[in-house]
């Protein structure tokens, strides 16, 4: 039941293949806006996200400069996988050009719908038909003469469309919730800085000025001065403790990987590299199976536990499990004591991640904190009462964070089938169309 009529790629061009531009270290940080292959790894659809900038002149803005609907392939890549890899650019505010490790293909709307092909490209079947073209020497990579020879589908526009829509549809509502998750982090943050960093309650109870954004009660908790301490002044009655006092520190292990049956199970094995920046890990890389996660029997964490990458590069990285888990040793865990607050160490650790890198030794090759030295970490200790009271506040917004990531991690399993099924043809898309509604 799949598409039964396949063109070249290159017949759907509008103009040809072209490669980005050059452009040396010294002369980048002004003029216009430049796609870079760390922006074609980190966003398949890429619209108004920060970027580099290179000087660009008249004549070359005539020929360099992208438009809505572009499609833009990696040349190459370190692996395999990554060689070929496709994203889309949906526009901008500003005009964007395109480094010379970047194809762009900009193809004839009048029979072609791009966002039909991005999909196509990020399917199993796109996925094969551009690894049989990919070179392997020092690093992967595929020729724009090659790609433009790819056989691809060629259904009739219009229902190029409509698969492009029902896809773009469910996109469109994951990268929503995203919207939406960084928005309530974001309001979560500003809370604790306010009380926990900036101490405005305290300020304002100190010049006889009732704190604003809470009720009387809350209010209440807050002293109305400051005293010293370690770390300097802070409010009274508080203390500086260590993240030891916080509660049980864990140093992930990995099981042997010479073992194979201890991989492939459902219980999450978390290294600094699934760490994404969202708040809850959802979904990791790689999962234990229960002999897997018994072999590393120390390192198992329960659900809500606070996780911190502790080496490299990615040191400073923080983010809290979802259910029971297993992580490397490159993270420091915390299994919160039940009298503090997992929000306001969550808050706290992920916010220092300069300081962290520091403590670390951030002018050595490869920065570490190990465990002594994480344990031992100064925090400002609030009282309990108004950690309590942070933990309810945050711990409403962590709801609404949790249920957009689960109907986020709904949306894309249904769409990945999708996906496929349709490039495929093996459905067709009134019946892809029944099932959008039924999770609309």
């Amino acid at each position: 039941m799949g598409f039964n009529t396949f063109l070249q790629f290159e017949k759907l061009f509008s103009v040809s293949l072209r490669n980005g531009l050059t452009r040396p270290k010294s002369v980048r940080g002004l003029g216009v806006k430049m796609i870079n292959m760390g922006e074609i790894f980190a966003y398949s659809r890429i619209n108004n996200i920060r970027m580099g900038r290179v000087p660009l002149s008249q004549k070359e803005a005539n020929s360099y400069l992208l438009e809505p609907n572009d499609l833009l392939f990696a040349r190459q890549s370190l692996v395999r996988s990554g060689a070929g890899k496709c994203s889309i650019f949906l526009g901008d505010s500003e005009s964007v050009t395109w480094e010379s490790h970047i194809i762009r293909a900009r193809l004839n709307k009048n029979i072609a719908c791009p966002q039909f092909y991005y999909y196509f490209f990020n399917s199993i079947l796109g996925r094969q038909a551009i690894d049989s073209i990919v070179e392997q020497v020092a690093a992967a990579g595929i020729r724009g003469s090659d790609l433009a020879k790819l056989p691809v589908p060629f259904p009739p526009l219009p229902e190029q469309e409509a698969i492009a829509h029902i896809l773009g549809t469910l996109d469109d509502k994951i990268e929503l919730n995203q919207q939406m998750n960084q928005t309530l982090e974001a309001m979560a943050r500003a809370i604790f800085k306010s009380w926990f960093v900036d101490f405005d309650p305290v300020r304002a109870k100190m010049e006889g000025r009732q704190p604003v954004g809470m009720d009387a009660a809350t209010a209440e908790v807050f002293p109305d001065s400051f005293e010293e301490s370690a770390l300097g002044l802070i409010p009274k009655g508080w203390r500086v403790g260590t993240i030891s006092d916080l509660g049980k520190i864990v140093t992930g292990k990995t099981p042997s990987t010479k073992i194979s049956k201890y991989f492939g199970g459902n219980i999450p094995f978390i290294t600094p590299s699934d760490m994404d920046g969202r708040k809850i890990m959802r979904k990791t890389a790689r999962y234990l199976t229960k002999e897997g996660a018994n072999s590393v029997q120390t390192a198992q964490i329960p659900a809500e536990s606070i996780l911190v990458s502790c080496i490299g590069s990615d040191m400073g990285k923080v983010t809290c499990t979802a259910r029971s888990s297993v992580t490397n040793q490159q993270i420091n865990s915390i299994i919160v004591y039940k009298k503090y607050s997992k929000e306001y160490v969550y808050y706290n650790l992920s916010s220092r991640k300069i300081e962290l890198l520091n403590l670390a030794g951030g002018g050595s090759a490869v920065p570490i904190l190990n465990k002594g030295h994480f344990s031992i970490i100064d925090i400002l200790l609030p009282n309990e009462k108004l950690l309590r009271n942070f933990e309810k506040l945050a711990n409403l917004i962590s709801i609404k964070i949790e249920k957009n990531d689960e109907q986020s991690e709904t949306l894309t399993n249904l769409r990945d089938i999708l996906l496929s099924k349709l490039i495929s043809g093996e459905i067709r898309v009134k019946e892809a169309e029944k099932l959008l509604e039924a999770v609309a």
